[in-house]
Formats: C-alpha cells, sequence, structure tokens
C-alpha cells in the first residue's frame, strides 16, 4: 500500500491542530499580500514558488487557473514534496494529484497531512518562505512606483518688472 492511499490510524495531535490552523493563516496573508502586486510581480511570485518547488512554472499557472491562491499552491506543492520523500515511488504529479484530490473532496490541510502521515512543520516552513518571497516582490514594486512618480517642475515665474519711478 502507498503512504497515498494510507489512512492513518494515529489521532491527530493537538500539535499538529495548531500547525493547519497556523498554515492556514499563514497562506491567507501570502495571498492577501499577492493579491496586491501588478501581473509582473504575479509573474514572478510564480516562479519563485516554481523555483523553490522545483516544478515548471506552468505547474503554478495551471493552479492558478483552478482558483487556488499562491499560498493553497505552496501548501499543496509541500504536501506532495513531503509524500514524495514517504513514498519514493511517487513523481511529483501523483503526489500533486494524491494531494488536490483529497482538498478536492472537501478535506482541509491537516486532515491531508494526517491521513497521509505527513508532518506540517516542513509544510509551514515552506509557506513562510513563500511569504518572504511575496513581500520582497511587493517591496521591489513599491521602490519601481517610487522611482516612477516624480513630481512635475514648475515653471518658472517671470521676473518682477521694474516700477518706474522707484
Amino acid at each position: 500500500m502507498t503512504a497515498a492511499n494510507a489512512q492513518s490510524s494515529r489521532p491527530v495531535d493537538s500539535s499538529e491542530q495548531k500547525h493547519a490552523e497556523r498554515l492556514g493563516a499563514e497562506a491567507q496573508e501570502l495571498d492577501a499580500k499577492a493579491g496586491h502586486a501588478t501581473p509582473e510581480g504575479q509573474r514572478r511570485i510564480t516562479e519563485a514558488i516554481a523555483r523553490d518547488f522545483k516544478v515548471d512554472p506552468s505547474v503554478v499557472t495551471d493552479l492558478r487557473n483552478r482558483n487556488m491562491g499562491f499560498g493553497e499552491i505552496t501548501i499543496a506543492l509541500a504536501l506532495s514534496q513531503e509524500l514524495m520523500k514517504r513514498d519514493n515511488t511517487l513523481n511529483q504529479q501523483q503526489a500533486l494529484d494524491a494531494v488536490l484530490a483529497k482538498r478536492a473532496a472537501g478535506e482541509g490541510w491537516g486532515k491531508i497531512a494526517h491521513d497521509l502521515n505527513l508532518k506540517l512543520g516542513h509544510v509551514r516552513s515552506k509557506v513562510e518562505k513563500a511569504e518572504k518571497q511575496v513581500a520582497r516582490v511587493e517591496r521591489v514594486e513599491k521602490a519601481q512606483k517610487a522611482e516612477k512618480v516624480e513630481k512635475m517642475e514648475k515653471p518658472e515665474k517671470p521676473a518682477k518688472a521694474e516700477r518706474p519711478g522707484r
């Protein structure tokens, strides 16, 4: 039986439950930050996530087209990587499909990790790393906006005409 098909018989650990709650909050924060990015910024975020998880950017774009936020994408890719570590017969796409199938069935990230016997600590650290990259993209975009917006020069005022008789 593969790790993808295994159902965990262990109870949900309270620390794992806390990890799952924090993970959801971090994913929402990442999505909120990425939502403010320009299309160019979103492209850079897509490339950064793809680079971190060693997947083609088209994988991230495909997941975005499924109405997944960058936070959810990061969690799904991180879980699929952890699953591949546990079951080395799976490739990236098979592991990702296993995670996404459980998510589509309505399971939360904590339940998915529990069912697949995965720990959420590594997943959280990967989401935090992605959050930092999104913040970096935001800073770059703000700096570029500041450079573009220049004040118009004020026109020179004509010199005052001298009054005769003074």
